[in-house]
């Protein structure tokens, strides 16, 4: 009899266990694409500064570099599929690094009023139909 019930029980276990390892738990990424030293210098110090910033890990980032040797290296900051920060930096790590420390404050508030502006849109209303100033 107490095998009958463990027989029946099983497949209610087995369930549970298995939908315990669906949710992954992956917070927020940032994904470091740059190629050069200042590239580097640039990613070390936005993390710094991000990780304080978000702490919780909600958003991820794609942070990428296209290096020129005449102009120096474009950085773009990217949330998803749209870019919310571009800077060109020169190959000092200093100055880099010092760009890193003050991109995450303007790339945060962009993430943020984003959130806020997709809060307030209501799928009744054509685009021009609503005016907010």
């Amino acid at each position: 009899m107490r095998r009958i019930r463990w027989l029946a029980l099983l497949p209610v276990l087995l369930a549970g266990q298995a939908g315990a390892g669906d949710d992954l738990g992956l917070g927020g990424l940032l994904l470091n694409e740059t190629r050069t030293f200042a590239g580097q210098a640039f990613y070390n110090a936005f993390t710094e500064t991000w990780r304080a910033l978000d702490p919780a890990g909600q958003y991820s980032l794609v942070i990428s570099e296209r290096p020129s040797a005449r102009t120096g290296s474009q950085i773009t900051v990217r949330y998803g599929t749209e870019e919310v920060y571009r800077q060109f930096i020169h190959f000092s790590a200093e100055r880099a690094a010092r760009a890193g420390r003050a991109a995450p404050g303007p790339v945060f508030d962009h993430i943020a009023s984003g959130e806020v502006d997709e809060l307030f849109v209501n799928p009744d209303l054509a685009p021009d139909e609503i005016r907010l100033k």
